[in-house]
């Protein structure tokens, strides 16, 4: 009873502290392809955080400026971790009610980035804030319950193996 209140919640505080609306309008043809700083919000589940690294492997390739936002504890998970910027965070500065807390919001707030990409599969309304807080033109993620307004797009995928689900999110992705 008290999870879905606090989820309640947090939902109203994204809503009011943390939601920005577009209020251009955007092309979606060629915008992933032509965007230069992209923002990987990393999974919190193990198995989609090692099968999401062939997203970043592609983007790597194509010479695009990756900025990984994931916990401290993972940050050794990363292979070629020179070729990345990290932006880590610790579990401490996750509140009660899954909102990141007011001096990671504060260090997050003046990022801009092209394209923020969120890879969990799973609804997590701390990396739904955090996708939010930074600047970009749009944002990407995985069909998630009540988040539909916290992403310009979003991917339904009913795949339950991890790596078929990473492998057509990079496919859809490629379109763009």
């Amino acid at each position: 009873m008290f999870e879905a209140l606090k989820r309640k919640i947090a939902h109203f505080v994204i809503q009011r502290r943390y939601l920005r609306k577009n209020l251009e309008q955007v092309n979606f043809t060629n915008i992933i392809r032509d965007a230069r700083y992209l923002f990987f919000v990393m999974p919190k589940e193990d198995k989609d955080f090692y099968h999401s690294l062939d997203i970043l492997k592609y983007y790597q390739i194509h010479k695009k400026i990756i900025t990984l936002f994931l916990p401290e504890s993972k940050y050794s998970l990363i292979p070629e971790k020179e070729k990345y910027k990290f932006i880590s965070y610790h579990p401490h500065q996750i509140t009660r009610f899954n909102l990141p807390d007011k001096k990671l919001v504060s260090m997050l707030s003046g990022k801009e980035f092209d394209i923020v990409i969120d890879l969990n599969r799973g609804e997590d309304l701390f990396h739904s804030a955090i996708s939010n807080i930074v600047g970009s033109k749009i944002r990407v993620s995985f069909e998630k319950a009540l988040s539909g307004r916290y992403y310009t797009m979003q991917i339904t995928d009913k795949q339950t193996e991890p790596e078929l689900c990473y492998r057509n999110l990079l496919g859809y992705l490629k379109m763009f």
